[in-house]
């Protein structure tokens, strides 16, 4: 179990705080607010530079009541429940519909405090006492740009509580404002090499809703999300990529339950500021097994869409 002090504002640094042993599959938080978890996902975003701000907010659907937590590569850091500016923020997304505004969201903003200049950060999301439902997780900050090499990481750990939700991993790579940015994603391997399917298509998603995307997608274009500044249209160009989980079958060893995935654009060509959003579920957890790991027990098998 992590203990972490609990967030008053909206902005932090990732500071020391007492953090116990972490559960073998999902996180368990126990906030200094009272506000506790015991089946947290775990989301990596992969060596976040130093000087930049980043605001992560979880929304619940049908009154699901999220608490997030934020922790830094030696797992320390900050929670939050019940947020105030979070409140205002609300989703319309092809796989979870209109997302009202809730005073149970949660928010907590951040940067790197890392000498080396790259950080790893786990945004870490469960519900309020242990509470099932699906959850809608909007990272704010992120961006294209020159100087990326293959793109920006993320790592999602599939719990077997995901699972058990039958909920699929949906993410949405929305463009961010005036940004030229046209949003590509990549599920790639450790080494960053695009996975296939069985039949041997890369799993990916340029333009959502088009042949240029894996499994089913949508066209964003009549699809949003709302934040503090307001709402934020999709377009034909953003990306989603829906990835079933019916077939997982989480390991013991919930490293091997790790799946990557890559944001960046095509060639790199185009820069800018992008959303990211994840849409998961959290549910009665089902049985591990043993998985040959590299896609973390996933094996991917062609849908509608390819």
């Amino acid at each position: 179990m992590r203990r972490l002090l609990g967030l008053v504002g909206a902005s932090l640094l990732l500071l020391p705080a007492a953090v116990s042993a972490q559960t073998s599959q999902s996180i368990s938080v126990t906030c200094d607010t009272g506000a506790e978890f015991d089946n947290g996902v775990e989301i990596i975003v992969g060596q976040i530079r130093s000087g930049f701000t980043y605001t992560a907010t979880a929304i619940g659907l049908n009154g699901f009541d999220p608490v997030l937590a934020v922790l830094g590569e030696d797992g320390s850091g900050l929670c939050n429940d019940d947020d105030s500016v979070a409140s205002i923020y609300a989703a319309n997304l092809p796989t979870t519909g209109a997302v009202p505004s809730s005073n149970l969201s949660s928010q907590v903003t951040f940067h790197s405090t890392s000498d080396t200049g790259f950080q790893d950060i786990s945004l870490v999301v469960g519900g309020f006492g242990g509470q099932q439902g699906e959850v809608v997780l909007i990272l704010e900050g992120m961006g294209v740009t020159a100087a990326d090499n293959a793109g920006d990481p993320f790592s999602v750990n599939i719990t077997p509580e995901m699972v058990g939700a039958g909920v699929p991993l949906s993410l949405y790579m929305l463009t961010r404002g005036q940004s030229s940015v046209d949003p590509l994603i990549y599920m790639v391997d450790s080494e960053f090499n695009v996975i296939t399917d069985d039949a041997g298509a890369d799993i990916m998603c340029d333009d959502a809703g088009t042949t240029l995307c894996w499994g089913d997608s949508v066209d964003l274009s009549d699809y949003s999300v709302t934040i503090d500044t307001g709402t934020l249209p999709g377009w034909q160009y953003d990306a989603m990529l829906m990835l079933p989980l019916d077939n997982f079958v989480p390991d013991a060893d919930r490293d091997f339950n790790f799946v990557n995935f890559l944001m960046t654009s095509y060639q790199n060509q185009t820069q800018g500021e992008y959303l990211l959003a994840f849409h998961f579920g959290i549910g009665d957890p089902v049985p591990v097994g043993t998985s040959t790991g590299g896609n973390g027990g996933i094996q991917p098998t062609p849908t509608t869409g390819k």
